[in-house]
């Protein structure tokens, strides 16, 4: 009685073994059947500008896809469309990832620039203000526009404020060309600016000095070289003219504590706090000056960028090794 239940029990198991098999047989004869080979996934990204806002186009090109899965890396829902249209709402680095057919993938990093800033002219201060004055002389200038309830007024000579009322008062201590600034409301991005000569105080001995022939070689260069801006007697102002490797000299004897910042005015018209790419960031130039002083300063690369038309300089491109600067 026993072989027979042995029998019995084995007899199960055998039947137990043989089903597992055809399930086992089934599904892989299905996904057989389901296979198709993993394609190189074919993806175009296409912007006018690749930067927040802006609409993006992804499309896949990838032959015989029937179904798609984007992710645009900011947390955004899945798209399941061929094309996707898609816009990033802060800039950054962002790692693009697309699956075709549901096995295929590919990924894609893409780097999303700030937004432009387009300035509004109507929201510019209005103001104006004579071409020349002379230094010690009291500069007075008053704000025309409408709803301005903040004003900061900035003379050229420092990046401080100088004044802060609708109507400002201001007298210069040194003569050069120098540019007023005025932001009001608070708004940063709408600053406006002007030149104004200051003009040196008369010397008692004003005598009549020959042109002789270095004369002439400066009256040549102010007619060379102008800046659109003319003195009381209607003579063109010349903006001395430096030069990349002049200019990083400079520099190298700020850092080293033996200039100051004031030491370029000349060259940027009257305006220090002029704003230069550093390191493919946005700074004063007055600020830069004051945060390489003291510090060990290795300059790889300089641009000058200048006004068209005059030596002025606009903004510079400076590269350099970073020793805790900026």
């Amino acid at each position: 009685m026993n072989k027979q239940k042995s029998k019995h029990l084995d007899k199960n198991v055998i039947y137990l073994f043989l089903i597992a098999f055809l399930i086992s047989a089934s599904v892989l004869a299905y996904r057989y059947t389901k296979y198709a080979p993993c394609q190189d996934v074919v993806l175009s990204i296409n912007a006018r500008e690749f930067r927040q806002d802006e609409l993006i186009k992804f499309k896949d090109n990838t032959e015989n896809a029937n179904s798609w899965a984007w992710d645009f890396g900011d947390d955004s829902e899945i798209s399941t469309n061929k094309e996707a249209l898609h816009f990033y709402k802060n800039p950054g680095e962002y790692t693009v990832k697309l699956i075709v057919n549901n096995i295929c993938e590919t990924t894609k990093t893409i780097t999303i620039k700030e937004k432009l800033f387009v300035i509004d002219s109507t929201k510019l201060p209005i103001f104006k203000i004579p071409r020349t004055i002379k230094v010690g002389e009291i500069l007075i200038v008053e704000d025309e526009t409408n709803n301005a309830s903040t004003w900061e007024w900035r003379f050229g000579e420092t990046a401080e404020v100088n004044d802060t009322n609708r109507i400002a008062e201001y007298a210069y201590k040194e003569a050069g060309l120098k540019t007023i600034s005025l932001i009001i409301n608070g708004d940063v991005n709408h600053i406006a600016e002007k030149r104004i000569m200051v003009l040196a105080l008369e010397e008692e001995d004003d005598d009549i000095t020959p042109i002789t022939g270095t004369n002439r070689n400066i009256r040549d260069n102010i007619k060379a070289n102008p800046t659109g801006e003319s003195d009381s007697d209607g003579n063109l102002i010349a903006v001395p003219l430096i030069n990349e490797s002049q200019f990083k000299n400079k520099l190298m004897l700020i850092s080293q504590n033996k200039l100051t910042a004031n030491t370029f005015s000349e060259y940027f018209c009257g305006n220090i706090n002029k704003t230069v790419i550093v390191n493919g960031k946005e700074v004063s130039f007055l600020l830069f000056c004051e945060k390489i002083r003291g510090k060990r300063l290795k300059i790889k690369q300089l641009t000058i960028y200048r006004e068209e038309g005059s030596n002025c300089i606009k903004s510079v491109g400076i590269k350099h090794s970073r020793f805790g600067i900026l």
